[in-house]
């Protein structure tokens, strides 16, 4: 079906509550091809529709509409009891991307931390200058699982303006120092790798494993002398994982110095 002048819009919303399934995923489809933002709660409702024909039409229109008028009418299913629903809401608010940035940010001061914990993930998603912006600011969430989330994000988006706030981050608890400790590692450039090599003399021993592995991914010379002794720590896990770090560093600069070896570096 297309649409054509003779169909109203009022008519197209009436056929998204028609018993009928294909008539109702037309609709949507039409509606999306309009983009006529007065469409946009209407097809929020739809995300809660029994049809996943008509549930994924909703959520295409949807994304097609975007704008804040989309965003504001999305939100609300975050709350959904649904899974499937707070999953469409999700996925509908990332691939609007940075328009929905600015509302994402607003329920980041949510009293509920789940609604935070979707909020990170979404921005997470979307991965824009601005959205990171909001993620650094989710670093100091009451909450240690959106905090942690947040640490997780800005990893995963990897630019270094991260580096300052995720090191002032390693201030909160274990749990968050981990994330952070990755984050880090994705990232990588001095100031990480320095942090990193802090990190690996945590008093939580799962923080220090979590600062060796990400010390091994980048591979850094600087961090070869703290590696080397914690190759011997009694902790036989940290220390497996310090010499195979260790191991890496001095596969990596094989090339440029033939004489490192694991026992000593030059």
């Amino acid at each position: 079906m297309s649409v054509s002048m003779s169909v109203s819009i009022e008519a197209l919303l009436r056929n998204l509550q028609d018993e009928d399934e294909t008539t109702r995923r037309f609709a949507a489809e039409d509606l999306g091809d309009l983009r006529v933002a007065e469409a946009a709660r209407p097809l929020a409702a739809a995300l809660e529709d029994p049809s996943a024909a008509v549930r994924e039409a909703a959520a295409a229109a949807l994304v097609r509409i975007g704008g804040s008028a989309a965003v504001e009418a999305v939100l609300p299913a975050l709350r959904s009891d649904s899974a499937p629903v707070r999953n469409a809401a999700c996925t509908v608010l990332a691939r609007i991307g940075p328009e929905a940035v600015a509302a994402l940010q607003r329920l980041l001061e949510d009293e509920d931390k789940d609604v935070r914990l979707f909020a990170v993930d979404i921005l997470a998603r979307i991965g824009s200058p601005a959205a990171e912006s909001a993620l650094r600011g989710a670093l100091e969430d009451r909450d240690v699982n959106v905090a942690a989330a947040a640490a997780a994000a800005l990893g995963e988006i990897g630019t270094p303006a991260a580096v300052g706030p995720l090191i002032r981050a390693l201030k909160a608890n274990s749990w968050v120092r981990c994330a952070v400790a990755r984050s880090l590692g994705q990232i990588g450039g001095q100031s990480a790798v320095e942090a990193l090599v802090g990190l690996t003399q945590d008093d939580d021993e799962l923080v220090a494993f979590a600062a060796v592995q990400s010390l091994a991914e980048l591979c850094d010379p600087e961090a070869s002398r703290q590696l080397q002794r914690l190759a011997a720590h009694p902790n036989p896990v940290l220390a497996a994982a310090a010499s195979a770090a260790l191991e890496r560093v001095v596969r990596h600069r094989a090339i440029d110095s033939p004489s490192l070896s694991v026992g000593g570096i030059p």
